[in-house]
């Protein structure tokens, strides 16, 4: 069975959406609290603590008082307790009450949820059905190429658990989703002409006929199917405005998690008790401005007026939220049982964004000229949006343009539709180049492209660029596109094309798209969580975006949907299982 890339586009998310990501970023200095009583001393002036003062702790390292027994007002029991219903949580929870065991989630919002929708699997059945044959050892190259851009750093032997289990849990993840009524479909493949990053079409994502853009708009959904599957079929509990506040770890720190304390909607406190295992799933720690600044200081010093902090910003029910997500509740409490931090630092978060203009693939940086401020070129323009965002951060104010011209829309016989729309409708069949050139004309509409008869008028338009330095910039660029060699990037001759046919067009783009923070506590390929000296703390686990070390240097999409696919389906589903054997 033959199939191109259009026959995966139904149920896949549009590349539109991904324009309303783009927010400003900045690099004003930083100011945490980091001394117990949240003074400044012993503190750099950018709030970064001092040799001098290295005994002291950062706010979220000094554990709360214990919360007495005299408070609690009601006790539950079951073998596992799940803390979060985002899809990782859930679908932990499910696949340990499918095993046997009794399961009770809590979680401090309202509802299950989750973010994005690409999900990352190799050797699937529903690849099969679509006629593509791609095992794990197929994989090899993609994955060390992800590895390897992540300077090796990772944890290897979770990943190779991914590898060896990514088939199997998502055939089990597509027969719990249809049961719901989801639909799955396959994402198209990962285009490079340079093919260092072409990848297959192994992302999965579910959607359904109210929500069909799944690539955005499907984790809720999975994580809606997963909580009613462990309540309805299952015959298990979930306690939503419920918030874990602190573990109990036996014989004063030292021995099993036994239990976790709840803080409920109407302010009393609730303890769930464990016989097997307290397994926390409470996402990122993005929303608590000291975790930024000590764990992720690059992403904070760049993002800081993007993100906002403390509790008043959190929203529990949130759903793409590009200011920061979770408060790390599930990190702070294992901190305060003796957990030590993940090895890999600073910790990779995902921001993305590069440089605007026509993309060939949803997760495409523009491929044509990209100039920043000064107007030069700083880059290769044939990279993904996650790396293109990367190299965005180093230039002059995070500000970058894209420029082209109306032959662009001619590079293609027929242009996807992801990301493509005309009259705001995301058509379901492939644009032609006038139909794509009518997407561009109301973008110029809603402001977010500009148009001109000349690259001067255009250039007048785009504020902030060095219009003299940029007309030299696209003048030595033609000429690469005209000999078929770019002799300053070595963009592949296939995508270089002159910049010569009126009218012109052009964007502009300041700073990048945030997220999510990865990992944080230490945890081993088995999902527990450790001590300083990896020892691993009984009856404590942890699964979804907050595994530590399972990602490095930055959130890339080298594997598309990778952070779904295996932190929050293929290790959630193995923990699950593995609990019920033990």
């Amino acid at each position: 069975m033959e199939l191109n890339r259009r026959d995966f586009l139904k149920g896949a998310g549009a590349l539109g959406a991904l324009g309303a990501m783009g927010t400003l970023a900045s690099c004003a200095p930083a100011s945490p609290k980091t001394a117990a009583d949240g003074a400044s001393e012993g503190s750099t002036a950018d709030g970064a603590l001092t040799a001098q003062s290295a005994t002291q702790k950062w706010n979220f390292e000094i554990p709360p008082e214990p919360i007495a027994d005299a408070d609690i007002a009601e006790t539950f029991s079951a073998d596992v307790i799940v803390v979060g219903a985002g899809m990782a949580g859930t679908c932990c929870a499910v696949s340990a009450a499918e095993g046997g065991l009794s399961v009770i989630l809590i979680d401090a919002g309202t509802k299950a949820i989750s973010r994005g929708g690409s999900n990352q699997a190799i050797g699937t059945k529903y690849q099969r059905e679509m006629g593509i044959d791609y095992t794990p050892k197929d994989a090899l190259e993609h994955v060390k190429i992800e590895q390897l851009a992540g300077f090796y750093s990772m944890d290897k032997m979770k990943w190779s658990r991914w590898l060896q289990y990514s088939g199997e849990s998502m055939d089990w993840m597509i027969d719990k989703m249809t049961a719901k009524g989801l639909k799955v479909n396959l994402e198209p493949p990962y285009i490079d002409p340079d093919g260092t990053l072409a990848a297959p079409a192994s992302v999965h994502n579910f959607w359904n006929d109210e929500n069909p853009l799944g690539v955005f708009q499907g984790a809720p959904l999975c994580a809606q199917a997963y909580a009613d599957t462990l309540t309805q079929d299952l015959g298990q509990e979930i306690h939503f405005q419920t918030r874990g506040v602190q573990l109990v770890r036996e014989n004063d720190n030292t021995g099993r998690v036994s239990a976790v304390i709840a803080k409920r909607a109407d302010g009393t406190y609730a303890k769930y008790e464990a016989a097997k295992a307290v397994v926390l799933a409470t996402g990122d720690f993005s929303k608590d401005e000291d975790m930024m600044a000590k764990y992720a200081p690059d992403i904070y010093h760049a993002l800081k007026d993007q993100l906002t902090f403390g509790e008043d910003a959190v929203d529990f029910d949130a759903g793409m939220n590009y200011s920061g997500l979770m408060p790390g509740d599930g990190h702070k409490m294992g901190l305060w049982v003796g957990a030590a931090w993940q090895r890999v630092f600073p910790n990779p978060c995902a921001v993305n964004g590069g440089v605007p203009g026509p993309s060939h693939c949803v997760i495409d940086n523009f491929w044509g000229i990209n100039l920043n401020i000064n107007g030069k070129r700083f880059q290769n323009e044939n990279t993904n949006f996650a790396f293109g965002a990367r190299s965005l951060l180093t230039q002059p104010q995070t500000t970058a343009f894209g420029i082209w011209d109306s032959a662009y829309a001619y590079t293609q016989d027929e242009w996807e539709t992801l990301g493509c729309s005309v009259n705001n409708v995301t058509p379901q069949k492939p644009l032609t180049p006038e139909q794509m050139i009518a997407s561009w004309d109301a973008n110029v509409e809603k402001g977010t492209y500009f148009k001109a008869d000349t690259l001067e008028e255009l250039l007048d338009q785009l504020e902030g660029i060095d219009k003299e330095e940029a007309l030299a910039s696209i003048e030595r660029y033609n000429t690469y596109a005209e000999q078929g060699y770019d002799e300053e990037y070595q963009v592949n001759p296939s995508i270089l094309f002159p910049i010569s046919t009126p009218p012109f067009y052009g964007a502009k783009t300041t700073g990048v798209t945030f997220l999510t923070v990865m990992g944080g506590l230490r945890t081993n390929e088995n999902l527990q969580i450790c001590e300083e000296d990896d020892t691993p703390i009984e009856g404590l686990y942890c699964v979804g975006t907050m595994i530590g070390d399972f990602f490095a240097g930055t959130y890339n999409f080298g594997l598309p949907g990778q952070n779904l696919g295996a932190c929050c389906c293929t290790l959630p589903y193995v923990l699950g299982r593995d609990l019920a054997k033990l």
